[in-house]
């Protein structure tokens, strides 16, 4: 460009002369200035046509060069479409090299699927099985969008946690105990009105704790305000589950002939005498005395100086009190408001009677932690933690056996003939999380839903049929009518859960509103509510196996 600008400058001064170059003929020979004008513009044009070819040239090697130092400008000017077909090309015969070799190896092991909840269960999904030699057994439910997620697959915690009753304490500084009876040791008092919560029963005593994490202790029935029929829905406590007693808190004799005392003092009349190095059980502390046991007739008062004890035994010995009288009579004084008469020493005897705090009973006869009293001319009894009476009194009150047996244990008045079966009930519960086994009937096999029935009452000696629309009937018990009067035990029926006609499923009422069931091969075993919609709406009826 800049020979073609220098080109242009020369023809705009010497234009006229531009023929002259082309034909220097015509130029005068004897013009020499011209002459040389002539020859500088033909050296001229010769250097511009030289100069111009190269520039040509030049304006080409700059694409090239950007080229080779940037190649991805050839890319860009290459359309998309090109691109794409040339990798396509490029991987068909990769993908035939990788396919003849050892690199992928393809498996056809199963896949297993499980579906991971938020709680402790993981729920597998399963065919259904058969248990080995089996004959005969009940379908298991048809799965659909009806059918409710069992409670157990929801919170196995919340399902296997007990059943709270909340009560109050019926007397005044009631012993709160660290086992169910009063050969465990009473750790701290409760007074009357106090709020407590139920939590499980072992016979007449029950496990209670101010609220949710707070420690636990066991107190008597009769101290407790418990509500008509909660016996019925309080969680059972197992023989392995409850604690074992302490050991005795013993003291040993440090001198012969020590006299013990009716009372914490000299003034106290003399009991017996003990002898060197024998060894007595140690009840309450009243000062520097000690309350203790020389036997199970005999107790009384000793110098806290004359026996030898660990420290490990004093800390468990509570203070006393009262103190008894050094004269006392056979009385004792009513600590609550409203508290019952019974015919026997147990509170599953019938109520005769109630008296109120502060009423005065002779008392005429004693029976393990009951004493008989006479009231309005009658003869009764009373727990006797109920009523304020030392041992010193009660030491004196001689033991009867004069009282009726014990009745039958007691269910709703309606079905009074046939007992409940809270314990089958409780053997049922053990087997949650169990798979389901069509034909099975042991926890080795599995379970289907009459299979679980089958077993659970077999545990407690006790024959029913195989299957559930055979389990439904008259024969093999009683009828219940109504949720409302279920018990622990009661079996529960339905009818169209697998896709067929009558009777096909059934479960055990466990208490809580609840029930316990082999449900499907995917859940198995569970724990669900009776009250939601899907059992409502298939609920046959209900059966209280006679035992």
């Amino acid at each position: 460009m800049y020979a073609k600008f220098v080109f242009g400058t020369i023809q705009s001064t010497i234009g006229s002369t531009d023929c002259m170059v082309d034909n220097p003929r015509q130029i005068p020979q004897n013009n020499a200035e011209q002459r040389e004008l002539v020859t500088r513009a033909q050296r001229r044009r010769q250097d511009f046509v030289r100069v111009d070819g190269m520039t040509s040239i030049t304006d080409r090697i700059p694409t090239l060069n950007s080229l080779i130092t940037r190649p991805e400008a050839l890319l860009e000017r290459i359309p998309a479409r090109v691109i794409m077909h040339i990798l396509v090309i490029a991987i068909i015969p990769l993908a035939l090299l990788v396919s003849r070799s050892n690199i992928v190896q393809i498996t056809t092991d199963p896949i297993v699927t499980t579906t991971t909840t938020a709680n402790d269960f993981t729920v597998e999904v399963e065919p259904l099985t058969t248990a080995p030699g089996a004959e005969q057994g009940d379908n298991p439910i048809s799965e659909s969008e009806d059918l409710p997620v069992p409670l157990s697959v929801v919170s196995r915690n919340q399902v296997m946690s007990p059943v709270v009753v909340p009560v109050t304490v019926l007397v005044d500084r009631a012993f709160m105990r660290n086992g169910p009876g009063t050969n465990y040791d009473p750790i701290t008092r409760a007074d009357a009105g106090a709020p407590l919560q139920v939590i499980g029963k072992y016979g007449d005593w029950y496990q209670v704790r101010e609220r949710v994490d707070t420690q636990v202790y066991w107190m008597a029935g009769e101290l407790l305000s418990l509500p008509d029929n909660a016996a019925n829905t309080i969680f059972d406590i197992f023989d392995n589950e409850v604690p074992p007693p302490p050991p005795p808190r013993l003291a040993t004799v440090r001198e012969a002939g020590l006299t013990v005392r009716d009372g914490p003092g000299k003034n106290y009349v003399a009991v017996t005498t003990l002898t060197l190095n024998a060894n007595v059980e140690l009840i309450e502390r009243y000062q520097d005395w000690y309350h203790i046991a020389v036997d199970n007739n005999t107790d009384g008062w000793v110098r806290a100086d004359f026996l030898d004890a660990t420290p490990d035994v004093t800390k468990r010995v509570i203070n006393a009190e009262t103190i008894p009288d050094p004269s006392p009579e056979l009385i004792g004084v009513i600590t609550g408001d409203q508290v019952n008469l019974r015919r026997g020493p147990d509170s599953r005897h019938a109520k005769i009677d109630m008296v109120n705090k502060g009423q005065r009973l002779d008392l005429i006869g004693k029976y393990k932690d009951w004493v008989q009293v006479s009231f309005n001319k009658k003869k009764a009894w009373i727990f006797k933690d109920l009523m304020n009476v030392s041992s010193h009194v009660l030491r004196r009150v001689p033991n009867t056996t004069d009282f009726p047996a014990l009745p039958v244990a007691p269910v709703r008045s309606k079905y009074t003939n046939v007992s409940t079966s809270s314990d089958v009930a409780n053997i049922a519960l053990q087997f949650v999380g169990y798979r389901y086994v069509w034909g099975g009937t042991t926890p080795k096999s599995g379970f289907d839903c009459s299979g679980l029935m089958l077993y659970a009452f077999k545990q407690v000696g006790v024959s029913i049929p195989r299957l559930a629309a055979s389990q439904f009937n008259a024969s093999n018990g009683v009828q219940i009518n109504g949720l409302e009067n279920l018990a622990p035990g009661d079996m529960l029926f339905y009818v169209r859960t697998s896709g067929r006609r009558g009777i096909t499923h059934v479960s055990m009422y466990i208490g809580g509103g609840k029930m316990v069931h082999a449900m499907t091969p995917r859940y198995g075993v569970q724990v669900s509510n009776i009250y939601d919609k899907y059992w409502l709406d298939h609920y046959y009826g209900a059966v209280r196996i006679r035992r």
